[in-house]
């Protein structure tokens, strides 16, 4: 996972950092983000590209209900730190898993599973609703090139179209290596975005022939771009 630890002092860290990373996850350890988080204007986009946000001991209480006020809620998990667990407070707690500063890798290890099992399972619960709604294509969070080769996508149906005949459509010339480039760079992000927002990926890359969109994509996007009509789509 790609961890968030917030603390007063990063240097005291060290040892949990090292634990974590040995776990295989990606850890960024922050003093400063706890002031910024408290002002007015932050971009708490930033806080959406981590799995899980870990509260340092060195923090008090108060503090750490502050800063989770401030925050966007999104698909990380919280997690506090703490020198003890009381049993009360391990059923009373709005964190999603608390971790004794006396962890060994094992015990550490099974914390952050439960946590990841648990944002998996709401991933996949979340997927399932969104699929659910058509979603317009003038809607999407995407850039008008992005737009424009789904767009051809959803037109050509069922259809692999080479990167040569794409690249032809939307950027109206002959192929070359940097327009190629530029394709894939587009692809790239266009499922990137749509990961987020879907749960998956929306074009599939057919390696030697090109690209196609995903066959549900079919029935979650709506082409309301102007002058557009979508193939039909052999079942």
């Amino acid at each position: 996972m790609q961890l968030l630890i917030l603390t007063k002092v990063p240097s005291y860290e060290e040892a949990f950092e090292t634990q974590l990373k040995q776990l295989g996850n990606e850890v960024y350890c922050s003093n400063n983000l706890i002031a910024a988080l408290k002002k007015e204007g932050f971009n708490k986009q930033f806080l959406l590209q981590f799995d899980g946000i870990i509260f340092s001991e060195s923090l008090y209480d108060k503090e750490v209900e502050e800063l989770i006020q401030k925050m966007q809620y999104g698909r990380f998990k919280l997690f506090r730190r703490v020198v003890e667990i009381r049993r009360d407070e391990a059923m009373e707690s709005n964190f999603d898993g608390l971790i004794p500063v006396n962890s060994n890798l094992e015990r550490l290890r099974e914390l952050l599973l439960i946590a990841e099992i648990s944002r998996l399972a709401f991933q996949k619960e979340e997927y399932a609703q969104k699929m659910s709604v058509k979603q317009k294509l003038s809607d999407l969070n995407l850039k008008l090139k992005q737009k424009e080769i789904v767009d051809y996508l959803i037109q050509s149906g069922n259809r692999t179209v080479s990167r040569e005949e794409i690249s032809r459509q939307i950027w109206n010339k002959e192929p070359n290596k940097s327009v190629l480039a530029s394709l894939s760079k587009v692809v790239s992000k266009v499922n990137e975005k749509l990961e987020y927002e879907c749960g998956h990926g929306a074009i599939q890359t057919v390696w030697g022939q090109g690209y196609r969109l995903k066959k549900e994509f079919f029935d979650y996007f709506e082409n309301d771009l102007p002058g557009k009509q979508a193939a039909e789509v052999e079942n």
